[in-house]
């Protein structure tokens, strides 16, 4: 037994090793309520931006409903995009690093009324860099 131990230690390191940094947009985005809701983390403006929390009210999309989501970030972050195959819009930012939408959703053609990868992007100050977040929804 302890020779096994032993002899996955190497590939247990290996794989550990393969992983994505933090930030780099493996996190998906909640559907529902993050709790305890994130306070912004100040940092300086040429700090690479990240996302440490994004909520979604619904993964599905119905027409008439209420839809609204917030996603909070690191201070240096100057705008967070949702982005989709059709449409894209900024979100309206409260504070430093505190970003939220809501939105009625009145019309969708039928064309649309599939499932689809949302990526929210927030993007810092400075240097052009991003953090991603991406989410599978559904309008219907």
């Amino acid at each position: 037994m302890r020779a096994q131990a032993i002899s996955l230690a190497p590939v247990l390191a290996l794989l550990a090793a393969c992983g994505t940094p933090a930030g780099s947009g493996t996190k998906d985005v909640t559907i529902g309520e993050v709790s305890p809701w994130p306070a912004t983390v100040f940092v300086s403006q040429n700090s690479p931006p990240r996302i440490l929390a994004a909520e979604f009210s619904s993964s599905v999309i119905r027409i008439g409903d209420w839809w609204s989501g917030r996603v909070a970030t690191t201070s240096n972050v100057a705008v967070v995009e949702l982005r989709s195959p059709s449409f894209s819009f900024i979100l309206h930012r409260s504070a430093y690093g505190q970003f939220a939408f809501r939105t009625r959703v009145l019309a969708v053609p039928s064309i649309y009324r599939r499932g689809f990868q949302a990526t929210l992007v927030a993007r810092g100050g400075g240097l052009g860099l991003t953090d991603v977040r991406s989410s599978e929804l559904v309008f219907r």
